[in-house]
């Protein structure tokens, strides 16, 4: 319904991760953190700019990339995005920087430390 709603295919990983394992949160180290995977629906409406979403100041100017789908919520208006210009393995993305080759090296990742990207983005 959501490739549909957005007129996209979403990345193998990424809808066999949402078969698999769905959506939810990931409990972290820092507690005002949300660290969200988000439902289809919600990451629909956030790239649609619809429902809550519709005038959220947050969203103006940043997340518009036509190639870039948000599907993580750090924080309250702070997003992660996969890069869909790949079929198999989307690299995902802390604003314009690279965190990680594909989801599961993410998901990897953030399991160890939540809030590892926020040094990747540091080094730039």
């Amino acid at each position: 319904m959501a490739e549909e709603r957005l007129g996209i295919t979403f990345p193998i990983e990424l809808r066999k991760f949402y078969l698999e394992i769905g959506y939810g949160f990931i409990k972290g180290s820092n507690v005002n953190a949300i660290n969200r995977i988000m439902d289809l629906d919600t990451v629909a409406d956030i790239t649609l700019r619809e429902g809550v979403f519709e005038f959220d100041p947050d969203l103006d100017g940043i997340y518009e990339e036509e190639d870039k789908l948000v599907f993580f919520e750090v924080n309250e208006g702070i997003y992660l995005t996969l890069n869909l210009n790949t079929l198999q393995q989307a690299h995902v993305y802390y604003f314009e920087n690279k965190i990680a080759d594909s989801l599961m090296e993410f998901i990897i990742k953030i399991n160890r430390d939540s809030e590892y990207f926020e040094d990747e983005k540091r080094k730039g």
